[in-house]
């Protein structure tokens, strides 16, 4: 799904209504495939930028075009990579082996004129851009999904530690649990079918949030370690939040996140650098850059939150009825059209008057 939204319109810009469906399909988030079904928005958005529009008072509108997505849409759409690729990132030319190397300056070194040209010239460019008219200062890393996956490798390692420690068994399991409902967090462990893997439930937003800042490590760890543990996951709370505040110092959070980085990295940790994942670089390199760029907005603007719920509204509603997206038969339809004429429907009764001049049905109750 891809959405549009007016970033002026900042005190509406975090309501899922306010963000409108252009393009809705069901394939498989492939490059090849993206492409063709883009081709023509990515025609349409080259010529708005360039030609701007005229609306219905005659007054003419330069458009500045943004975009931002979760890594992999962004990736591919960038022509990237996978984000598990030596050369990962959309805005510098950092590689895998020099993450955790304090010495590196890493800046938006990349430029979108230069992908344009030669996408070959920057290594992990594979292929064209699909939004080539898009500066590439103007590609907004999502602040949902770098707190959702910094998150949920914070986790991860505290599962690792407790492996590493021979601690981990169904005294631990039980303990996780019993403190996920001490904090009003629905959570499970299974084993896959025909493995000796333990699953668990993929929390929501919300809830990682909960669990970040209130889950009691000292039930997993002996309590210096859990301390550790805490003050890391505290200050990475903290800047997420200060990521989300557009009267964030853009330097002072640049201090702070470099800071987390080397707490993270500490020997006492047990983490290595090879923990570090994409979206901490992005976290730690370019956020600052792009807090400064993008202060008229501030980069909550460009938050992904309000189209997950927008895509959640849309499931629950179309795809979640008793026809399954449709039903059978010659009477069948697609939820996605079903989708896409609804969204018409508000769009053409926000701009014209004709329904309040609608009879409404009256119910008549026969006895």
């Amino acid at each position: 799904m891809i959405t549009c939204s007016i970033l002026d319109d900042i005190d509406n810009l975090y309501r899922p209504e306010n963000h409108y469906t252009i393009v809705l399909y069901p394939g498989v988030e492939k490059y090849e495939t993206l492409n063709n079904v883009l081709k023509s928005l990515a025609m349409e958005l080259r010529k708005l930028k360039e030609e701007g529009f005229k609306d219905n008072q005659n007054v003419e509108w330069k458009v500045e075009l943004y975009f931002s997505s979760d890594w992999k849409f962004l990736a591919m759409c960038l022509g990237l990579n996978a984000a598990n690729s030596r050369y990962f990132c959309p805005w510098c030319e950092v590689s895998k082996e020099q993450q955790g190397d304090f010495s590196y300056e890493w800046t938006i070194s990349k430029t979108m004129d230069q992908i344009r040209e030669d996408y070959t010239f920057y290594k992990g460019h594979i292929r064209p851009a699909i939004f080539d008219m898009i500066p590439l200062q103007h590609w907004v890393p999502d602040e949902l999904h770098i707190m959702l996956r910094i998150t949920d490798v914070l986790w991860r390692l505290v599962l690792d530690e407790l492996r590493s420690r021979n601690t981990w068994g169904e005294r631990a399991r039980n303990v996780i649990i019993e403190e996920m409902k001490r904090i009003d967090v629905k959570f499970h462990f299974w084993l896959e079918i025909g493995s000796t893997n333990w699953q668990y439930t993929s929390l929501m937003g919300q809830d990682k949030l909960v669990v970040l800042q209130h889950f009691d490590l000292s039930k997993l760890f002996p309590y210096s370690r859990a301390v550790q543990i805490r003050s890391l996951w505290d200050k990475f709370y903290l800047l997420h939040k200060a990521m989300k505040d557009s009267k964030t110092d853009a330097t002072q959070f640049s201090n702070d996140a470099r800071a987390w980085l080397h707490q993270f990295l500490d020997s006492n940790y047990f983490y290595q650098a090879s923990d570090i994942t994409p979206y901490m670089h992005v976290l730690v390199y370019h956020i600052p850059e792009m807090m400064r760029i993008h202060h008229n907005f501030g980069l909550a603007a460009f938050s992904c939150s309000a189209v997950e719920k927008k895509n959640h509204q849309q499931v629950s509603h179309f795809f979640k009825r008793t026809t399954k997206d449709g039903g059978t038969g010659k009477g069948r339809k697609s939820a996605i059209i079903d989708i896409l004429e609804y969204e018409n429907r508000l769009l053409y009764f926000k701009e014209h008057d004709e329904i309040d001049s609608m009879q409404l049905p009256k119910r008549l109750r026969v006895k």
